[in-house]
């Protein structure tokens, strides 16, 4: 029995000797195969019980359309109040007079006392000198100054930030800084004072601006029955 299994033993660790490295390169497929079917097992089975823990906690959602009851009686919103006219901001006359400037801001209208074209963001209205100005809206003044080129101009303070300017007038003014006037309160007096529209002859300049401080034109706020 001895001298039987020699010889093959002997063809064995040869056949392990001339095939060593396909051995072990047989061997390490297999076990590389091995961890990767174990690994993607694993990760599958992961997966599964991630799935069923997010369905378990998964909120269920109620519905919350409003029934209608066809028996209840119809709801009504009120209505938007739409501005009356006794909100809206209405100028009396400051005096009557022949209109010798309108509101221009768009094209340039000659000035013969300066010799220049200019815009011209006014309302002129030309009276006798003495003619009295009166206020066009309730307000505060809010300053009196004198220049050469605009006379005495009385600056008054409206709701929402408007003003009225009046240029030209005398430096003899009914009113003062601070003190409040009525719409159809005199202000001032029309004089031949002022140089730059001294063309048009004694005539009041009225300037409005709005809230945002732009000039506008004052007939947009005259009364229907005054235009």
């Amino acid at each position: 029995m001895e001298k039987t299994n020699k010889p093959k033993n002997a063809k064995f660790a040869a056949f392990l000797k001339k095939n060593l490295y396909l051995i072990l390169m047989i061997v390490c497929v297999i076990a590389i195969a091995t961890m990767v079917a174990v690994t993607y097992a694993i990760r599958q089975k992961n997966a599964g019980d991630a799935v069923d823990v997010a369905a378990k906690e998964q909120p269920t959602i109620q519905d919350t359309t409003p029934t209608i009851d066809a028996n209840a009686e119809p709801t009504t919103t009120n209505p938007v109040t739409e501005p009356t006219v006794s909100d809206e901001v209405l100028f009396s006359l400051p005096l009557e007079g022949e209109t010798v400037g309108v509101f221009a801001n768009d094209t340039l209208v000659y000035n013969a006392t300066l010799n220049q074209w200019a815009t011209h963001e006014a309302y002129d209205v030309a009276a006798e000198t003495g003619t009295e100005v009166k206020c066009v809206y309730d307000g505060k003044v809010e300053s009196i100054t004198t220049s050469v080129l605009r006379g005495t101009e009385v600056v008054v303070l409206h709701k929402n930030g408007m003003k009225t300017i009046y240029s030209l007038l005398g430096s003899d003014v009914n009113v003062s800084v601070g003190a409040d006037v009525k719409k159809g309160d005199v202000i001032g007096k029309i004089a031949e004072t002022g140089t730059f529209e001294k063309h048009k002859g004694p005539h009041l300049h009225l300037e409005v601006w709005n809230e945002a401080g732009e000039k506008v034109d004052p007939t947009l706020f005259f009364e229907s029955t005054d235009k």
